[in-house]
């Protein structure tokens, strides 16, 4: 008690969004303290943050729920922990749970906004304005993150710069994962509107800034908007029925744009159902009977598109949208201006959330059948045989680069490309061997199944390690890396391993010791280490003296007049002896 005291005294405002939040605020201070004290940047921590951020997220409305049915204090904790915790391990398990952390995400936003008006009697006024006010805490949640991590940053540049400081570089970094994973949260969770009764009736507000400027939006801007784009979509639609063809690609997501659009602009159109323009009543009375053509368009696209090229997240999502709008066309028919937003948000909220996981969800559906599609298209060049592979017999054909190319990114959408380990076990070229996940394992797969087919120009060097090999450290010396290359020069004060250019030279810096290697002589060297087309790449490793070699893992450039290298991954081996 004394703790919130003390708190209530220095910052009110925070100390009651703390005592009202526990456990949301709980997860920012946590993801904070484990992002400053570990570092950030990794993949453990890009996990950790997912994790905490659907922890936050899910909490908060938990806490919502239970304020919304007037639950005891207990029970409050206790739903808020049971939701936060249920949302971080779907988000940190995404590989076990097979999660779309974008379906995960979008769900548990819509969670929120409706949460603590899920129980008998909830006033659609207090619901609109509520989701009024929770868009604004978001936005200048992350607008008072900025200014925190600017100002910050400037605060650090302009000690060191005028009394020399030497504040370390990476003091930077501390404070914007400060900004983002610890002020904006908290500031955000103080904005979150105190009472969840408070309604909106617009003749009040009549003259008000909140009037007079959502009414322009939505009487002047919005649903002309819409209503043209409607215009569009039925004519299209005409145009589909009188030439007898299917939908091109692109029409789903032009469908999904103008439903969720449409639907969004219903929404915040609602309190001027009665009141507004002669326009924007039509449309709110007539919203559903502009959803019928366009929601049979959907259908068309998506059945096209699946049917030819299976399942991918982004179709995925288009489906979901399809069922949402069916669904979302037989409610507003029947309910018209009468319709419980509750349910719309609710509606599109549980089909993400389910979609969001398992087997039959985004990533699950569509490993499975892009798994499908890979195996037959393998099989039938003879890459594949009885679930082996085997090196391709000859170089497969344009069509079938480009069909299993498309296939292979969709698995790495997915986070499917762990399902093709089997296919290479006791294979001399596994891909699993050098990397287990991420797009060098995606560039890897797609070598070894004949899938890549990258012109080279005659002055480009284009180089990838992709086969295991050993390298020698001697006694005394130190492996150092990887670097990535740093094409203008840091800003003081540097790491102490860095590789950047430094106009025609590639400069290394390690133990205290600098290094200059010319960029063309560099380049040339490597172009002669690369290995034929088609067969593995070892790492090169390149000798710039008897106390500094240069293993290269990864490197673009290219030769000509002006030797110029682009991007590189190296990793130094440095000797004591400074011969």
């Amino acid at each position: 008690m004394r703790l919130a005291h003390y708190l209530d005294r220095i910052i009110p405002d925070l100390s009651a969004a703390i005592l009202r939040f526990p456990v949301p605020a709980l997860y920012a201070i946590l993801l904070g303290l484990y992002l400053n004290i570990t570092g950030s940047g990794g993949l453990s921590d890009e996990t950790v943050s997912l994790a905490a951020a659907a922890g936050f997220l899910a909490s908060g409305a938990g806490h919502l729920f239970a304020e919304g049915r007037t639950l005891p204090r207990s029970s409050n904790i206790l739903i808020a922990l049971g939701a936060g915790l249920a949302a971080m391990l779907v988000a940190y398990g995404a590989v076990i749970f097979q999660t779309s952390q974008l379906l995960l995400f979008s769900g548990l936003v819509l969670g929120v906004m409706i949460a603590g008006f899920l129980h008998e009697g909830a006033g659609q006024g207090a619901l609109w304005l509520f989701n009024l006010r929770f868009g604004l805490a978001a936005l200048l949640a992350m607008v008072v993150a900025v200014v925190f991590g600017l100002g910050l940053s400037a605060i650090v540049e302009a000690l060191n710069l005028l009394f020399d400081a030497g504040l370390a570089s990476d003091l930077h970094e501390h404070i914007w994962v400060t900004a983002a994973a610890l002020v904006g949260p908290l500031f955000g969770l103080t904005l979150i509107p105190k009472t969840l009764r408070e309604t909106i009736v617009i003749a009040d507000e009549k003259g008000t800034l909140l009037e007079r400027g959502v009414s322009v939006m939505v009487n002047y801007v919005l649903v002309p908007i819409i209503l043209v784009y409607a215009a569009i979509l039925h004519a299209y639609a005409v145009k589909i029925a009188a030439a007898w063809s299917l939908p091109k690609g692109q029409i789903g997501l032009m469908v999904t744009i103008y439903a969720l659009g449409g639907t969004g602009a219903w929404l915040v159109a609602w309190p001027w159902r009665d009141s507004g323009t002669r326009l924007l009543r039509w449309f709110m009375g007539g919203w559903f009977w502009l959803t019928i053509v366009p929601a049979v368009l959907l259908a068309v696209a998506i059945w096209r598109r699946v049917s030819d090229y299976g399942v991918t997240p982004e179709r995925y999502m288009i489906m979901l949208t399809a069922v949402w709008i069916a669904g979302l066309t037989v409610y507003l028919a029947l309910r018209r201006n009468r319709a419980d937003m509750r349910l719309i948000l609710g509606g599109l909220a549980v089909l993400l959330l389910l979609g969001s996981v398992g087997p039959f969800g985004a990533n699950g559906l569509t490993t499975s059948t892009q798994l499908r599609r890979l195996a037959v298209l393998l099989e039938e060049r003879g890459v594949l045989r009885d679930g082996a592979y085997v090196t391709p017999p000859k170089p497969l054909d344009a069509g079938a680069k480009t069909e299993g190319y498309s296939i292979l990114y969709a698995l790495q959408e997915s986070g499917g490309l762990g399902r093709l380990r089997p296919w290479f076990e006791g294979s001399a070229r596994d891909p699993f061997a050098l990397s287990s996940d991420g797009w060098t394992l995606f560039n890897n797969l797609s070598d070894a199944l004949g899938f890549s087919a990258p012109t080279i120009m005659p002055d480009q060097v284009n180089y990838l390690a992709n086969a295991p090999t050993d390298i020698a450290v001697p006694a005394g010396a130190r492996l150092i890396g990887p670097l990535e290359l740093v094409i203008y020069p840091a800003t003081a004060p540097r790491p102490a391993a860095e590789a950047r250019i430094e106009g025609a030279d590639l400069v290394v810096t390690a133990a205290n010791r600098q290094w200059r290697v010319p960029v063309a002589e560099f380049l040339t060297s490597v172009k002669n280490a690369l290995a034929p087309p088609g067969q593995p790449q070892p790492p090169v490793v390149y000798f710039v003296g008897p106390d500094l070699r240069i293993a290269i893992e990864s490197l673009y450039g290219t030769l000509g007049e002006t030797p110029a290298l682009t991007s590189a991954r190296l990793w130094l081996i440095v000797s004591d002896t400074q011969g």
